[in-house]
């Protein structure tokens, strides 16, 4: 039928630019499309603004996440607690380490320990920071 337009759901594209850098576009196409184009090389048809230089896209969720670094294999990643791993999800949710201690029943400076081997490990220099290498390298799943 003539007149039909192809109606998608929108994809939401998480873009770190630099390591503490990000950007959140939606964009009018499926998933696993916009995910092709970008491994293809053709991410430009998507993100013009990002047109220079190699982009690394992967799904997490429903969520297209692109870095301008290639993904770092499962067993190079970091290692993360359990406990860390919940304090890393609350710290993206936003939450203050006072409001993670309180949540988890633990003091605030043990929240503020976990935090600190996280961002050595991910060789953060703040929160910010760490929240987003986290997202960068897969180890948990944004709620964008």
């Amino acid at each position: 039928m003539q007149g039909l337009q192809e109606v998608f759901e929108m994809t939401r594209i998480l873009i770190f630019h630099e390591p503490d850098a990000f950007g959140v576009v939606e964009v009018d196409a499926p998933a696993e499309r916009v995910l092709r184009a970008i491994n293809g090389g053709r991410g430009e048809a998507y993100l013009p603004e990002l047109s220079s230089g190699p982009l690394y896209a992967r799904l997490q969720g429903e969520v297209v996440v692109v870095t301008r670094s290639a993904l770092v294999p499962p067993e190079d990643l970091p290692r993360l607690s359990r406990r860390e791993y919940q304090v890393l999800c609350l710290l993206g949710e936003g939450l203050t380490t006072a409001e993670i201690a309180l949540k988890l029943g633990l003091r605030p400076r043990t929240i503020r320990g976990y935090v600190a081997g996280m961002k050595a490990r991910l060789r953060a220099h703040n929160i910010q920071q760490l929240v987003a290498r986290a997202v960068a390298l897969g180890l948990f799943r944004p709620e964008v």
